[in-house]
């Protein structure tokens, strides 16, 4: 018997979908859910941007960050980049538990600056 996990497809920041797919297969496929670094790095802003500017309830902003985050860090690592960026999408990313408001504040503000002054580079 195979088992279904839930996996979130999202197109853009604002449209995502709950799916099912079988155990391993969601992890095998994130690489073709992938948007180019560009892409990641302005929708991360503009999630950013949301944030700081409280542009909508508590969790539609800490679902825009979270899946920001997301998609920066599959970008990174379908794209080799290694930027600080990268490495803080990855890390917030892998991490069990909601991020707070003052969290998700600084990570935001954080998160422009690093982008901002983006030099990325391939592994």
């Amino acid at each position: 018997m195979r088992r279904l996990i839930p996996s979130l497809v999202c197109s853009g920041l604002s449209l995502c979908a709950l799916t099912w797919a079988p155990q391993g297969q969601a992890a095998a496929d994130s690489w073709r859910r992938a948007v180019p670094y560009p892409q990641a790095s302005s929708e991360t802003k503009a999630a950013a941007v949301a944030v700081i500017n409280g542009a909508g309830s508590e969790e539609c902003l800490r679902g825009k960050l979270s899946n920001a985050l997301l998609q920066l860090s599959n970008s990174c690592d379908v794209n080799g980049q290694s930027t600080s960026a990268c490495e803080l999408a990855g890390r917030l990313s892998g991490q069990d538990g909601e991020l707070s408001v003052g969290e998700m504040l600084s990570t935001s503000r954080s998160l422009l600056l690093m982008l901002e002054g983006d030099t990325s580079s391939p592994d």
